[in-house]
């Protein structure tokens, strides 16, 4: 964003800073066929992009018994999050807010 011009040097500071903190509380998970089997079935279930699906059948695999921020900007895709009843981050409107 900041190659674009849509973010000043301050804000682009201030979006590590922000990345940072919530790289720490981020997971990992490895995409393997379970993964793979999981993310075709939101796909056809949600009508989805092939990388959405992906973000959703992994959060649905980290989601088995435990609450989890879920976020995104895709309409389609938050929409298919809400109907798993998995928590979403409201999307910020812009880098200033």
């Amino acid at each position: 964003m900041r190659k674009g011009r849509r973010l000043t040097p301050a804000q682009l500071d201030q979006a590590l800073e922000d990345l940072e903190i919530l790289w720490r509380g981020l997971h990992s998970h490895a995409v393997n066929e379970a993964l793979l089997m999981r993310a075709a079935e939101t796909a056809r279930a949600h009508a989805l992009r092939s990388y959405d699906a992906v973000h959703l059948g992994g959060a649905l695999a980290f989601a088995a018994g435990e609450q989890l921020d879920f976020a995104c900007w895709d309409k389609e895709l938050r929409a298919a999050a809400a109907k798993h009843g998995l928590a979403l981050i409201p999307p910020r409107l812009s880098s200033s807010a």
